[in-house]
């Protein structure tokens, strides 16, 4: 009875364990470069597979959430998850009928476009003591790690949100 109640709050859950992990087990020094982005890979899939349970509200939680966690000015990552959840909410449709690997491109692509608002928006912060680094790294890693996070998360969609066929 109280496992049903989780259910619809399942996407939610798992952007607040990507964010965990992704802040918290990756330790920020060792990890500052090549750190995948596991809370986008999280807002990708679900806006793909259950757009009604990942909206612009979720994205924008969970950006601050990542915010507060990792330090950042408060809305860093807010706005550029609410630009990326937009976005692919936008092509949709013609994304879920992408074969998995062309979607690993176009998460890159998404990926890289987060990562250059963040760094457009940290250069009205620092000025130009910004690590442009970042901007290479992380996608790249995100884009490594991506299929894993997607199994993970398929597993978790299949098992707990879909009905089983009578």
């Amino acid at each position: 009875m109280m496992l049903s109640l989780l259910i619809p709050w399942l996407p939610a859950l798992t952007i607040f364990v990507a964010a965990v992990v992704q802040e918290m087990a990756l330790p920020f020094p060792a990890w500052s470069v090549f750190r995948p982005d596991l809370v986008l890979i999280c807002l990708f899939y679900w806006r793909l597979y259950r757009a009604d349970r990942c909206g612009p509200v979720l994205a924008l939680l969970a950006g601050l959430l990542v915010d507060v966690m990792s330090g950042s000015p408060v809305g860093l990552h807010a706005v550029s998850n609410i630009v990326f959840i937009l976005v692919t909410g936008h092509f949709g449709r013609l994304l879920r009928s992408v074969d998995f690997v062309y979607l690993l491109f176009v998460l890159l692509f998404f990926t890289c476009l987060a990562e250059g608002i963040q760094l457009m928006l940290a250069l009205l912060k620092w000025g130009p003591y910004v690590r442009w680094m970042v901007l290479a790294g992380r996608p790249v890693a995100t884009l490594l790690i991506a299929p894993l996070v997607v199994y993970l998360l398929v597993l978790v969609h299949q098992a707990w949100l879909e009905e089983p066929n009578a």
